[in-house]
């Protein structure tokens, strides 16, 4: 009888998992990690910071830009000349993102990230008008070492 009541306990222990409150997400000591990197990434873009979003960046990123056109791709060695070609041309950035779901791999020691996102910005050589785009979005990240040996959280793909 004891054995049964200390499972049932433990159980309903298992079952109430801490949340990242406002959200579903298991509040664990890498999903604050990832968020972190979610929000550094968001202020990187709303300051138009190539460098940053290259400091979140693992050395082995690569991202399609959603599309088959390989004229948007990017990778770890043109990310910084693309992002500042792209940064040139907006101004008046706002990137609004609310992470949905995080989805963790053990074996490979990655995480994909489901957000939504909201970008407002404004591209004077082409409108006066503020532009809005809004859409659902993966991010993987990768834990990986960093310089001083600790293991961060870095972008795979996603931006």
């Amino acid at each position: 009888m004891r054995s049964t009541l200390l499972l049932v306990g433990v159980l309903s222990l298992v079952g109430c998992a801490r949340k990242i409150p406002g959200t579903e997400i298991d509040d664990t000591s890498d999903s604050r990690a990832i968020l972190d990197v979610m929000t550094a990434y968001r202020s990187a873009v709303e300051q138009r910071n190539a460098q940053a979003i290259i400091n979140l960046a693992d050395p082995n990123f690569r991202d399609d830009g959603g599309s088959s056109n390989p004229d948007d791709d990017l990778d770890y060695t043109t990310l910084y000349t693309s992002l500042a070609n792209r940064f040139q041309r907006i101004e008046d950035v706002r990137l609004d993102m609310n992470v949905r779901r995080m989805e963790f791999d053990d074996d490979t020691k990655a995480a994909r990230v489901t957000y939504t996102y909201t970008l407002s910005f404004k591209m004077p050589t082409l409108s006066t008008r503020t532009q809005t785009d809004t859409d659902i979005k993966q991010m993987v990240l990768k834990r990986s070492p960093d310089g001083e040996g600790k293991a961060r959280w870095r972008i795979v793909s996603g931006i």
